[in-house]
């Protein structure tokens, strides 16, 4: 079963996290610190693991396809590492275009940059998000180059778990301080708001 959907899921937890995050930080709406602080954990969690789940899903799952044809134009990304990531697309028989793919880590500098316009790849993709799993050059300036698809936990989940957590442990930090300044006067009137 086709379960891409679940990425507008994850997009969907996301926006809820960064209504939660705001809810602590600005101190606006009548929710409890533990309660907001808690719908911020569990949209994080979900938002990974609605990501995770579809991206396993469609690579155990997803029918591949096979396009041939010559690179039409080609975008590097660098991280910081120096490593690039390449969004490309092609063009193949009588003139189509096909879909635009991304290849992560293709190599590990500009200067080893494998793929460029005029070189002539078989992709091997996945169908549900054209995904490619393998790209081969078959002519062009690195003749024989081969990508293979690795990934062990997706950027994305590793993007919003990192950050998510690293706002967590701020959002926390801002939540004691505000509830260890409510100031009671000796009536017992609470001044701070809550």
């Amino acid at each position: 079963m086709n379960l891409v959907w679940l990425k507008y899921v994850s997009y969907a937890c996301v926006v809820g996290a960064v209504f939660f995050y705001s809810v602590i930080r600005l101190n606006r709406l009548a929710l409890s610190r533990t309660a907001a602080l808690g719908g911020y954990v569990a949209c994080i969690v979900l938002a990974c693991v609605a990501w995770h789940v579809q991206e396993s899903n469609t690579e155990q799952h997803s029918p591949r396809g096979l396009m041939m044809g010559t690179v039409t134009w080609v975008s590097a990304s660098s991280h910081k590492g120096g490593s690039i990531d390449d969004d490309f697309q092609l063009r193949i028989d009588g003139g189509a275009l096909s879909p635009k793919f991304s290849a992560y880590l293709v190599a590990d500098s500009r200067a080893q940059q494998p793929i460029h316009v005029g070189d002539m790849l078989g992709v091997l993709y996945r169908t549900w998000d054209d995904v490619p799993v393998t790209i081969d050059e078959l002519q062009g300036q690195q003749p024989g180059w081969h990508y293979r698809r690795f990934q062990a936990l997706s950027p994305y989940v590793w993007t919003v778990g990192g950050v998510g957590f690293f706002a967590f442990l701020g959002a926390l930090a801002a939540s004691r301080r505000r509830g260890g300044a409510a100031v009671t006067s000796g009536n017992g009137i609470d001044l701070s708001g809550s």
